[in-house]
């Protein structure tokens, strides 16, 4: 009937000389005159007395394009390539309203307390960092004692949210495969570690009928760090107010309490910023243009648009994309920016790093120790000879939770890849023993182990565009793999705290 043979491609549902979509595919026909072509074409073929002219039993125009859904039970099939409740747009991968994106799967909104009850948690998080650095900013200026009881918990907590924040943005990258239940969940609350405000707080729930896209997600990312930068500026313009209009101190007392300001303010600005950066990485690469995804209408690709994989509703090279794109390479600016920054701070007071590491910093030093004691976070719980290893951290952060997303496909190989990168940086890791408290260091080296074993569940799971089983017996996968799971990403959690109980 379509005067010659034509194979029925992945995604077609092929009988009686005629095709449809199935379950887990969408298309689109390139306009609606030919969709009501192949309709009465369909509707003839299956008449029992069939008009047999050959305009009546002959379709003339190409078919559409059957492209493989990100969410598999998002697309419904047939010839409107419908999409389930929660979902709309090319490939159904954009959330309706009333829903939101959890892990690229649109989750109904949940209860406006329990978005208050989260913010609540981070705020707590939050006042509670910003008292124990103030605590322990206060300790040390009035003891030289090495590592004080905040630093080594500073350093055990910042080891703990690296490996979570990197088990979200794994989850994130590599969202076509079917984790299993259990290493959602945890990714799924991994993910306040991100201090993600409208991953937390949909606006869209909050906000019926507004939608916030992966633009307005990065302009949020970008608005917090000014918000930190802007935040921690104030307050020592505030405090250098209160020292100048007090009488009662001298100007060495006065000098001194500038360098304990400045060291403060910068400590707790380079420490948010810290814990922002994997989420303004991630953010920031989700938009670039090695993002954009083509979706044709047919196999001639005459009709085609670019649309980004990380969110269908934003169309690429378009006039409004190419504007926004402006401040997509602002944000790449500040995320080369800031490690390159800090390493050049270190580099230049690297010999203060090997003398001065286990002793207070003089105040009022000036040279720019302030920075130096700021930046204390990223190597006072490392070795002296590996002072910079915390920007090799987070380089590999970066690279497994954004690079793969500037190179990904929906192939098993990229997990594959990104298997052996982990499990190579812990030889490296295990090798150079960067850090010296042995505590420390066992952690470190469990959250990394850990790490590969999470790749390597995903390396064994499903992968629905493949269109293949999974290799993962029920069972197992039921009891044994869940509790593999949930022991090996609390172990990580579990280590410290034990740790202190202990202590």
């Amino acid at each position: 009937m379509f005067k010659e043979c034509h194979k029925c491609e992945r995604g077609l549902e092929c009988k009686d000389d005629y095709a449809t979509l199935k379950p887990g595919y969408w298309w689109k026909w390139r306009n609606d005159s030919y969709k009501d072509r192949y309709t009465e074409f369909l509707r003839n073929l299956l008449a029992s007395s069939p008009v047999l002219d050959a305009a009546s039993v002959q379709y003339p125009h190409p078919m559409p394009k059957p492209y493989k859904c990100p969410i598999e039970g998002s697309c419904k099939g047939g010839l409107d390539s419908p999409c389930r409740n929660g979902y709309e747009g090319p490939l159904c991968g954009v959330c309706s309203s009333g829903y939101y994106r959890q892990l690229q799967i649109c989750e109904p909104c949940p209860s406006k307390k329990w978005i208050v009850g989260q913010l609540s948690i981070i705020t707590a998080v939050v006042l509670i960092i910003f008292a124990g650095l103030a605590w322990n900013s206060r300790r040390n200026t009035k003891t030289a004692r090495a590592r004080p009881f905040v630093d080594v918990l500073m350093s055990k907590v910042k080891i703990v949210i690296g490996f979570y924040q990197v088990t979200y943005g794994l989850l994130q990258t590599f969202s076509y495969i079917e984790w299993p239940e259990s290493l959602e969940v945890i990714g799924k609350y991994s993910g306040i570690l991100q201090f993600d405000l409208l991953q937390i707080a949909p606006i869209q729930c909050l906000f019926p009928g507004l939608h916030v896209d992966a633009f307005g997600n990065l302009f949020a990312t970008m608005a917090i760090n000014a918000a930190v930068i802007g935040l921690c500026s104030l307050a020592y313009v505030v405090r250098k107010l209160h020292i100048i209009r007090n009488p009662t101190l001298t100007r060495e007392e006065r000098s001194t309490k500038f360098s304990e300001t400045k060291e403060f303010v910068y400590r707790n600005a380079f420490f948010f910023l810290y814990i922002m950066y994997l989420g303004t990485c991630s953010k920031t690469a989700s938009v670039l243009p090695l993002v954009c995804r083509k979706l044709c209408r047919d196999d001639k690709d005459e009709s085609c648009d670019l649309y980004l994989k990380t969110d269908y509703s934003i169309q690429c090279y378009v006039s409004m994309y190419n504007q926004l794109l402006v401040v997509a390479f602002i944000s790449t600016a500040y995320v080369l920016a800031l490690p390159i920054a800090s390493f050049i701070a270190l580099w230049r007071q690297r010999r203060d790093l090997l003398t001065t590491r286990d002793t207070k910093i003089p105040q009022g030093a000036g040279g720019g120790t302030e920075i130096t004691s700021g930046l204390r976070f990223l190597f006072e719980n490392y070795n002296p000879r590996t002072w910079y290893w915390e920007l090799v951290e987070m380089s590999r952060k970066v690279i497994l939770t954004s690079g793969l997303i500037l190179v990904g496909q929906e192939s098993r190989s990229y997990i594959g890849l990104a298997w052996v990168m982990a499990g190579m940086y812990g030889m490296l890791f295990s090798w150079m023993r960067p850090i010296g408290d042995l505590t420390e260091n066992r952690l470190m080296t469990v959250s990394l182990a850990v790490t590969v074993v999470n790749l390597g569940i995903g390396a064994v799971s499903r992968i629905p565009a493949e269109n293949l089983p999974s290799s993962i017996d029920p069972y197992l996968d039921a009891v044994i793999f869940k509790g593999l799971i949930i022991g090996a990403n609390t172990l990580v959690i579990a280590l410290p705290i034990g740790k202190t109980n202990f202590h």
